[in-house]
């Protein structure tokens, strides 16, 4: 009937509608049943007395002549004898002469005895069939009818009473209230099984809607509800495949500005990357490497598809604070001073300054790495000396793979090192430059970044040999 969980408990429309339903044919079987009952029993007893005082009657007719003879009760007490055993529901007949001593009894030392009356019988006075002299009185328990005997114009020779067992007007009550609540229990189920059925088809739209509008509310607009129904509910459906529809448009339409909004970032923060490594006379490609392997470690790291993507697109803006620095001492050819390399240690605090104010994802992203990837594991690095896992996810990826793209190409100042100078340069650094597990797996699995190295070579460097796939390293 109801359910419980995350979006709390309810209860069924159908199945309240089919005990209420149900409920309402059982009420009134019931109260049918009941004022039944006791007009049955009103009934029931009606006729009991009105039998009792025609079969007094007739008694009383029979015992006249009788009772003018000199043995009576040779003659009444069969008589008596066979009406007890006609009728189990009569307790007792009495035929009794004017003096009230027994003449008819199925006992025969009852004969001549005074005969004595049930006690707390209450008399009925408002009974219409009683003729003159006639009595019907009743208690609790019995129904007792007394009629007088009379012979022509002679006075009354005597009595007959005949006692009734009002249980046995209760066993066919009590019969018919059996049939009664058999018949009431199979109309409940009749009832159940009926209306359970017409719920189901009335309220079948109402569940089909309730699915549609949970597949809408988890983001599914392709699958378009079928209500067949002719009612106010399948207008509703359509109506929701409508909302439907029109949704899926506004979303499609959404997608689509915040795709071109994406790439319109991606292609502004590609372009500045590329604007200040033309300004600095790094290689053309750097940001491209940087954006691929930082993508590839993160994977490897196991930083969710999002996030690596997040970093691929963020990384190329690492070194966007260089724009502060002055051409003398960002395109210097020979050794900095130590003066020069203090400025030049400047440049991630102002790239941080300029990607900070930002709101958007990837440009607080960047803001990350460009204030973080000169940091040191050990500590050692610049611009606030923070080391180990204080230092961001992102500058630390960012960070060793920048490293690594820096000494394995060519810069103003130097030609790119040979690869087996670089490998030895990033195994020293693991642990001290590096963090060490990524530094491992980046070492453990060279040939993927060497092959973003191949696939963006800078034109005007010299083709490298394909680098055969050296052994893993453990560090």
């Amino acid at each position: 009937m109801g359910k419980s969980g995350e979006k709390g408990f309810f209860i069924s429309l159908r199945w309240g509608a089919t005990f209420a339903a149900a409920s309402l044919v059982a009420i009134t079987v019931i109260v049918v049943a009941y004022a039944n009952e006791r007009n049955m029993r009103e009934a029931l007893v009606h006729d009991a007395q009105a039998q009792l005082v025609l079969e007094a009657r007739n008694l009383a007719i029979t015992s006249s002549t009788a009772l003018l003879g000199e043995f009576p009760e040779l003659t009444l007490a069969p008589l008596v004898k066979d009406i007890l055993n006609d009728r189990p529901e009569i307790l007792e007949v009495v035929i009794t002469n004017h003096e009230g001593k027994i003449q008819g009894s199925p006992h025969t030392r009852e004969i001549g005895t005074v005969w004595q009356k049930p006690d707390n019988l209450m008399v009925l006075d408002g009974f219409t069939m009683l003729a003159a002299g006639e009595k019907l009185s009743q208690s609790q328990s019995i129904i007792m009818v007394e009629c007088p005997i009379h012979l022509d114009n002679e006075s009354d020779l005597g009595w007959v009473a005949i006692v009734l067992d009002k249980k046995f007007i209760e066993s066919k009550i009590l019969a018919t209230r059996k049939t009664l609540l058999t018949i009431a229990a199979v109309l409940l189920v009749i009832a159940m099984v009926v209306t359970s059925g017409l719920m189901s088809l009335l309220f079948r739209p109402i569940s089909q809607l309730r699915e549609g509008l949970n597949r809408i509310g988890q983001g599914d607009l392709n699958s378009p509800m079928r209500i067949k129904d002719f009612t106010e509910l399948g207008l509703l459906g359509h109506s929701v495949n409508n909302m439907a529809a029109e949704l899926k448009t506004s979303q499609n339409l959404a997608e689509a500005r915040e795709q071109e909004v994406i790439d319109t970032q991606k292609e502004v923060i590609v372009t500045l990357g590329q604007v200040v490594e033309n300004r600095s006379s790094e290689t053309a490609n750097h940001t491209v490497r940087v954006g691929d392997m930082s993508y590839q470690l993160a994977l490897l790291a196991g930083l969710p598809q999002e996030e690596a993507e997040l970093i691929r697109m963020a990384s190329p803006m690492h070194d966007v604070g260089k724009i502060g620095i002055p051409d003398s001492v960002l395109n210097k050819p020979g050794q900095l001073t130590d003066e020069e390399y203090k400025t030049m240690q400047a440049h991630p605090g102002i790239g941080f300054q300029i990607l900070n104010k930002s709101q958007r994802t990837v440009l607080k992203a960047a803001a990350i790495i460009a204030h973080e990837h000169h940091e040191r594991w050990d500590g050692k690095g610049y611009p606030r000396n923070i080391k180990g896992e204080d230092i961001h996810i992102y500058g630390r990826i960012v960070g060793l793979v920048d490293v690594f793209d820096a000494i394995f190409s060519d810069r103003v100042y130097r030609k790119a090192m040979p690869l087996e100078k670089v490998l030895k340069i990033m195994r020293e650094e693991t642990g001290h430059h590096f963090d060490p597990r990524l530094g491992e797996i980046f070492l453990n699995n060279l040939p993927k970044f060497l092959a973003i190295t191949e696939q963006y070579q800078d034109s005007s460097s010299q083709q490298r040999e394909p680098v055969a796939q050296p052994e893993k390293v453990s560090v």
